[in-house]
C-alpha cells in the first residue's frame, strides 16, 4: 500500500514512510542526546538528512496544500516577514529556514500515513527513547558512577551546574533522571507521550495486554523517576480530558449542550482553585511558589515585550546564545536559559501582539478540529453510526498534553514538538479519522480471539 493522502497525486511507500516517521520522532524527541554525542556538526549532518528525507517524500507524494490549516501557512509567513525588522536579522532568516522545513517534514508524514500509522510511529518513537533512555542511565549509574558531560565541552576540575552534564548518576541514589533529552522535564513529555500513545494503541487492538501493561508501567516509571511538576500537571489534565470527551460523545450532538454547560462550569471552578491555590501546590511538589524561577524568566522578557509590542524583536525561535539581548536575559544557578519558558510569551516577544493572535488562531483550532475528532459521531454510507474508534482520541489527547507543557516551556516552537503539533494540525485539518483510504497497516496487531472482550457480539 503507497500514499492514502484523500487528494494525494504521487506515492511512497508506507512503509518507507513509516520509517521515516519513526526516524524523524525518535530523532527529535532524544533531544541533546544527538549533539551531545555527535557534536553540534555531527548533529546537523543528521537533522540536514532528515529534512533532505522530508522534502524527498514531498516531491515523490506531490500532496496539494488544499484543506491544510491556512492558520499554520500565515503565522510562518508572518515569522518571516519579521527579518524585516529584525534586531538579529541572520538568526531569524536561519531560524525560520528551520521552522519551515520542520513544518514540511511534518507535512510530509501527514500525507503518507493514515491516523493509525501515524499513532504507530510515535508509539514506536516514545518507546525507543524511553527504552535507551533508561539504559543510558542504568550504564552512567552502574558502571560510570558520576556525572557525565556532553562529547563537545571540556569542564576539566571546574565545579560546574548540574544542567550543564548530559547525566547526573542520579538513577539509583534517588535523584531526577534525564535520559537521552538530558532534560528530566522532556524525558518526562516523553513518558507521558509513549503512555497515550500505549493506551490507545491498547485500545485499537495493535498491541497485546502484556506488552501495553509492560510498557505503560515504563512510562509511569519514567514520569515518577523525572517528577516533572509541569508533566505530571499535563498528564492529570489529558486524564480528565479523555473522560470529559468520552462523557460528551455518548450522547447525541443535539442533547450536548447540557454537559458543556457542566464542562464549563466545572472547568471555571477548577482553574479559579489553580489560581489561588498555586503557590501551595508548588511548595507541595518542591517546586517554589514561581515555579523553579520562571516568574523572574517571564518578568525579563515582559521588559523586551514593552520595548516592541507590536512587530516584536524578530523570530527566532530557541535563543541563540551568540545574542547578547538573549544570552543575559535569564540567568539562575549560574545556568543561562535561552527560552521564555512560556511558548505564547516567547512568541509575542519575537513576533508582537500580531504574530501571537496569529499563532493563537493556529493553536485554537488545531485544538478545535482535535477537540471534533474525539467527541463527532461519524456516519457510513447507509447513514448509521460508525462505531466509536478509540484512535480518534490520539490528536485530542496530544494536543492538550503539548498544551499544557507549553505554559511552563516554549518547546512547542521548535525540534519534536513543533513537527508533533504541526503534523496533528494538519492531519486533521485534511481529514477525519474514518474518512480516509484504508491503510494497509491499519489492520488489528491483536488476533481477534485475543480480542472478544473489546468486540461487539454478533449473532
Amino acid at each position: 500500500m503507497t500514499n492514502t493522502w484523500p487528494l494525494s497525486r504521487g506515492t511512497v511507500p508506507e512503509r518507507e514512510a513509516h520509517a521515516f516517521a519513526v526516524a524523524v520522532l525518535s530523532v527529535l524527541f532524544a533531544g541533546d542526546a544527538v549533539p551531545n554525542t555527535l557534536t553540534w556538526y555531527g548533529a546537523a549532518v543528521v537533522w540536514a538528512a532528515l529534512g533532505a528525507g522530508g522534502v524527498s517524500v514531498l516531491v515523490r507524494a506531490r500532496p496539494p496544500l488544499t484543506r491544510t490549516p491556512l492558520a499554520l501557512w500565515v503565522f510562518l509567513a508572518w515569522c518571516l516577514v519579521s527579518v524585516v525588522w529584525s534586531h538579529w536579522r541572520p538568526a531569524t532568516l536561519a531560524s525560520i529556514t528551520a521552522q519551515v522545513l520542520c513544518a514540511a517534514v511534518a507535512f510530509a508524514i501527514a500525507s503518507t500515513l493514515t491516523w493509525r500509522r501515524i499513532l504507530d510511529a510515535l508509539s514506536v518513537a516514545m518507546r525507543w527513547v524511553l527504552l535507551l533512555s533508561l539504559a543510558f542511565e542504568a550504564v552512567v549509574a552502574v558502571v560510570v558512577r558520576h556525572p557525565i558531560a556532553p562529547i563537545w565541552t571540556d569542564y576539566g576540575d571546574r565545579d560546574v551546574p548540574d544542567a550543564f552534564y548530559s547525566s547526573r548518576a542520579e538513577l539509583l541514589t534517588g535523584g531526577r533522571i534525564q535520559g537521552l533529552p538530558g532534560n528530566a522535564n522532556l524525558l518526562a513529555m516523553v513518558a507521558l507521550l509513549a503512555l497515550i500513545a500505549v493506551a490507545v494503541q491498547f485500545a485499537e487492538g495493535r498491541i497485546r495486554r502484556t506488552r501495553a501493561v509492560g510498557w505503560a508501567v515504563l512510562a509511569v516509571a519514567v514520569l515518577l523517576l523525572t517528577r516533572s511538576s509541569t508533566v505530571l500537571a499535563a498528564a492529570v489534565v489529558v486524564a480528565v480530558v479523555a473522560a470529559v470527551a468520552l462523557w460528551i460523545r455518548g450522547v447525541p450532538t443535539e442533547r450536548r449542550t447540557p454537559r458543556y454547560l457542566a464542562v464549563l462550569v466545572g472547568a471555571g471552578i477548577v482553574t479559579t482553585a489553580a489560581v489561588l491555590t498555586r503557590g501551595a501546590v508548588s511548595e507541595l511538589l518542591g517546586k517554589g511558589a514561581d515555579a523553579t524561577g520562571r516568574g523572574r524568566i517571564w518578568e525579563q522578557v515582559l521588559g523586551l515585550v514593552d520595548q516592541h509590542p507590536v512587530l516584536g524583536w524578530g523570530w527566532i525561535g530557541y535563543w541563540w546564545p551568540s545574542i547578547p539581548t538573549l544570552a543575559d536575559l535569564a540567568h539562575r544557578k549560574g545556568v543561562t536559559y535561552l527560552q521564555a519558558h512560556d511558548a505564547y510569551l516567547d512568541v509575542w516577544m519575537q513576533t508582537g501582539i500580531i504574530g501571537l493572535l496569529l499563532f493563537a488562531v493556529y493553536v485554537t483550532t488545531t485544538a478545535g478540529r482535535a477537540w471534533a475528532s474525539a467527541t463527532r459521531v461519524g456516519y457510513d454510507s447507509a447513514l448509521s453510526p460508525r462505531p466509536f474508534e478509540p484512535v480518534s482520541l490520539l490528536p485530542l489527547l496530544v494536543v492538550v498534553a503539548l498544551l499544557v507543557q507549553s505554559v511552563a516551556e516554549s518547546r512547542l516552537l521548535y525540534q519534536g514538538y513543533w513537527v508533533l503539533f504541526a503534523l496533528l494540525a494538519i492531519k486533521a485539518r485534511v481529514v477525519l479519522v474514518g474518512e480516509e483510504p484504508a491503510s494497509t497497516g491499519d489492520g488489528m496487531r491483536v488476533p481477534s480471539a485475543r480480542r472478544e472482550f473489546r468486540q461487539p457480539a454478533t449473532d
